[in-house]
């Protein structure tokens, strides 16, 4: 199935103790490319968070943004450096002795609540958190996230087929319409050089040798002809809507096959030694273009 590669899923998972919300957003890119963004706390299972999203999405940059809030019994650790708090005091008694104040009327609660503003005194840090309990019920939420992404992937991609098929079939009747117009061009070309042969040999009453009309017309018949050209581009018409049915991902083989459109193309138009030809050529590689354009929005 066809995907694109811009989406959002969103999931979450929510208990007494533990919440954890996943947000993640796809846009174009021509690798995979996976960024994450979590607690601190989360930090180990960033290998796990990523092999979950890499089972789903094979292409496009994937931006995972990861919030949680944990408020169990020991999440967090306060502690305080009685050393330093006790250098502290020590310190405020020889700032008075410096100043003469051998012994300082200091409140107590004053003084604590002093010593609790230092650097360092007190310290808080983040518990243990059991990252392998909790990583069942945090795969919930990323596995939902991923879900609903995929989802809107596909719904985008079928938007994106429907187009592709729309400008396949606008190309073979411009192919039809080429090779209609291609004997036709070959037919004028004779006309126009008996007539010209004609113009100039009238005077001089000779007439011009039908034989080497004959020969001049078959190298210019060969020199033009498009017939391989139009072959192989009906063969890529058809390869491209049997690449789309497949349920791999699509991108990078329609990108390489869309190039041998332009190839086919580009050298038909080359030959086209005809007004009406070279005007439906140009027709041709404007769907191609447009062709060209949207893959690079599928995955």
């Amino acid at each position: 199935m066809v995907k694109s590669m811009t989406g959002f899923g969103r999931g979450s998972f929510e208990e007494e103790n533990f919440s954890v919300t996943v947000e993640i957003k796809s846009v174009n890119h021509r690798y995979n490319e996976i960024a994450i963004r979590l607690p601190h706390f989360l930090n180990p299972l960033e290998d796990k968070i990523r092999k979950t999203i890499l089972a789903s999405i094979s292409r496009g940059r994937v931006d995972v943004f990861v919030t949680a809030r944990y408020t169990a019994t020991g999440a967090v650790n306060v502690s305080v450096d009685k050393p330093l708090a006790l250098a502290y005091h020590t310190a405020l008694l020889e700032v008075g002795d410096a100043i003469g104040i051998t012994s300082p009327n200091i409140s107590d609660q004053a003084e604590i609540l002093y010593l609790a503003r230092c650097p360092d005194v007190i310290t808080a840090k983040e518990g243990l958190f059991d990252c392998d309990g909790y990583w069942p019920k945090i795969k919930q939420a990323v596995d939902q996230a991923v879900g609903a992404l995929v989802s809107m992937r596909e719904a985008e991609g079928k938007n994106i087929v429907g187009d592709f098929y729309k400008r396949l079939d606008l190309i073979e009747q411009h192919v039809l319409a080429i090779e209609k117009r291609s004997p036709l061009a070959v037919a004028e070309y004779q006309a126009k050089l008996t007539e010209r042969l004609d113009a100039l040999l009238a005077d001089k009453k000779i007439s011009a040798d039908p034989d080497r009309v004959l020969q001049e017309v078959a190298i210019f018949a060969d020199r033009v002809s498009i017939t391989e050209e139009i072959v192989r581009l009906k063969s890529h018409i058809r390869q491209f809507r049997l690449i789309l049915e497949s349920a791999q991902p699509v991108g990078r083989k329609l990108d390489f096959l869309v190039q041998e459109f332009n190839r086919e193309a580009n050298t038909i138009g080359s030959k086209a030694n005809d007004f009406e030809l070279a005007k439906t050529v140009v027709e041709i590689k404007a769907e191609i273009e447009k062709i060209r354009e949207q893959i690079q929005n599928i995955e």
